[in-house]
């Protein structure tokens, strides 16, 4: 890419512990100080006892960003809105230039400096999850799990979606996907739309992948509460 790139490392309790012992990796989109101190709190706290190992010990790879809206966005364009621009997004449409350096230069050096496993976890929020939705369509196999939050599904008139009406032999890739959409009305009929998009993609992946036997979905209300 042409350019020199800080990355954040979060390292399970028993990385030093086990010197025997290989782990599963999270590959962090937005990855700031913030980002990756969430995403390890999460994921250290699900893998102990007291919350009974819900998940594995994971090694977390945070990627912040030098040019968000370049690396995360597949198509040159603006931000629009049944013909309305919402944002001028400069510089957009390098999410393949990022990906390349995703596959070929950030996974061989995590793998090659750290005791790694096979599985791969790409997992990106709005843009982010733009960005990890364009991964599994066009190159499932570079990771083997993907986590979609509340991606920005209408980006370029519904993107993702026409993408994944063109797409063949979804259901020959043996990755897993979640996804989590928001309940966006707040912020206007955009945010509508976005969600309904979302539960478009969702609809028409399971009925694409057709290994995929069951599938969960659950509706959180809005809460003011504080935790």
């Amino acid at each position: 890419m042409d350019e020199t790139r800080a990355i954040g490392v979060y390292l399970p309790p028993s990385y030093e512990e086990q010197p025997d012992k290989d782990y599963p990796v999270i590959y962090l989109l937005d990855g700031n100080k913030t980002n990756l101190l969430g995403m390890s709190a999460i994921v250290e706290s699900l893998s102990t006892d007291a919350l009974e190992k819900q998940v594995p010990e994971f090694i977390v790879i945070a990627i912040p960003n030098t040019h968000r809206a370049r690396d995360l966005t597949p198509t040159a364009t603006d931000l629009f809105f049944k013909g309305t621009e919402l944002a001028k997004i400069e510089g957009s449409g390098g999410a393949n230039i990022f990906l390349n350096f995703l596959e070929a230069e950030l996974l061989p050096k995590i793998d090659n400096t750290f005791r790694t496993t096979e599985t791969k976890v790409l997992a990106g929020m709005s843009f982010g999850g733009l960005f990890a939705g364009h991964v599994l369509l066009h190159r499932p196999k570079v990771f083997t799990h993907y986590l979609l939050a509340d991606a920005t599904y209408v980006w370029d008139d519904n993107y993702l979606n026409r993408m994944l009406y063109k797409s063949k032999n979804l259901s020959s890739c043996k990755v897993k996907v979640f996804m989590a959409l928001a309940n966006n009305d707040n912020i206007g009929a955009h945010g509508v739309a976005n969600l309904a998009c979302g539960n478009e993609f969702l609809i028409i992946y399971n009925l694409k992948v057709l290994t995929l036997l069951t599938s969960r979905s659950a509706i959180f209300q809005r809460s003011d509460m504080v935790l």
